[in-house]
């Protein structure tokens, strides 16, 4: 408590060791051919870093989180690290504005932002500015100050161990304080607010954490992305103010709806923003026909890799109970991740294809013959359908 009051940290907290994971894939066949004379482990590209911290630090940072939320209250479209709030409750949210504005006859265009190294490009000043300006008391502020400065890193891979080297900009990934601060930082990302008349739709803004997305819709698809492109000119203001970078080659912009002939390809900082038969935003693909067709066949492939893998212990003599819970945590959850935000919008032949998957998977389990019904086999195991 007497660190909390004295609005500082010790700099012995702030020293994080950054440890290199090998990656789960191999590296793609982008890197050429000369890629293979090096092992995959040696690429820097391959590397996947975690930041670790003393138990000491983290406590410290869950008791500064708890006081900075008293004072803190998210703009209303951040879904993101709030109690109460999911990625699936904003899947459900754009999917549903999405789908009610097609059966109303109206094209929807969405621009899905691909933010640079979100918390690695945090500005410090910045950053404290805009908790000046939410009013957060100044013992707070300062102690965030002092979390934020004089902090040190070091890298290790294998046996040898970097020296250590100071952090200039950005948040600590691993710290639960990170995606708070990351919130505020953002929260004034802009939109048409201020420059529509009353009875003009504004865009929509869906932001989870990094994932930031607008929606615009019209009755002509090319006057919703008119809309858009007002937006996309008042961005590059705001990046530049706060020192957020936006990767505009991997932006991706999105119509719903089947004409042939598309818009005019929207702009961001002089460059092209593509247009895209399907988005990937926040875990699951989005197509443009709203029929979640590239979802289905998305989950399907994962199931299956994942029952190809397990198909040695679901078939062996573990108790029932073991192998119920592996399908529920490696394969069920690959089928349901977020349906209900996007399985009311499939069809009932795809309901059926997802369904098969889990009749499959738990005849494996059951070791049964094809005269048994896969609704007697689901029963047994306590199983929901799908």
């Amino acid at each position: 408590m007497k660190l909390y009051l004295s609005g500082g940290t010790n700099q012995r907290l702030s020293t994080a060791a950054v440890v290199t994971v090998r990656p789960r894939i191999s590296v793609p066949s982008a890197y050429g051919a000369h890629a293979c004379q090096r092992p995959i482990s040696q690429r820097p590209i391959s590397q996947r870093p975690i930041t670790l911290l003393s138990h000491i630090a983290k406590l410290f940072e869950r008791v500064l989180l708890q006081r900075l939320l008293r004072h803190l209250t998210p703009r209303q479209e951040q879904f993101g690290f709030r109690s109460g709030h999911s990625t699936t409750l904003q899947l459900a949210r754009v999917l549903h504005h999405m789908a009610v504005e097609h059966n109303r006859g109206r094209r929807t265009v969405g621009v899905f932002l691909d933010i640079e190294k979100a918390f690695d490009r945090v500005w410090h000043s910045g950053l404290l500015y805009k908790l000046i300006e939410n009013r957060i008391p100044p013992a707070l502020v300062r102690t965030v100050a002092s979390f934020l400065k004089d902090r040190d890193f070091y890298v290790t891979v294998e046996d040898a161990t970097s020296d250590p080297r100071p952090i200039r900009a950005g948040v600590p990934q691993g710290s639960c304080l990170s995606p708070c601060l990351y919130t505020v930082y953002t929260d004034d990302i802009p939109t048409l607010t201020d420059q529509l008349q009353h009875w003009k739709e504004d865009v929509v803004l869906a932001l989870y954490a990094d994932d930031s997305a607008y929606l615009a819709s019209s009755r002509r698809a090319d006057l919703a992305a008119a809309k858009l492109q007002r937006v996309l000119d008042l961005l590059p203001d705001w990046l530049d103010r706060w020192r957020v970078a936006v990767n505009v080659t991997k932006t991706a912009a999105l119509l719903t709806s089947q004409q042939r002939a598309m818009p005019t390809k929207l702009r961001l900082r002089g460059q092209k923003v593509e247009w895209h038969t399907r988005v990937r935003y926040l875990g699951v693909q989005i197509d443009r026909s709203m029929r979640m067709a590239a979802q289905v066949e998305h989950v399907i492939h994962q199931s299956r890799a994942a029952r190809s893998m397990l198909r040695p212990v679901l078939r062996s003599h573990l108790p029932l109970r073991a192998k119920v819970a592996l399908y529920k945590g490696y394969i069920r959850s690959r089928l349901t991740y977020a349906a209900p935000a996007w399985y009311a919008l499939c069809s009932s032949s795809q309901k059926k294809r997802i369904q098969a998957q889990q009749n499959i998977t738990l005849r494996m389990i059951a070791g049964e013959g094809r005269y048994v019904l896969n609704d007697v086999i689901a029963r047994d195991l306590c199983i929901e359908t799908v």
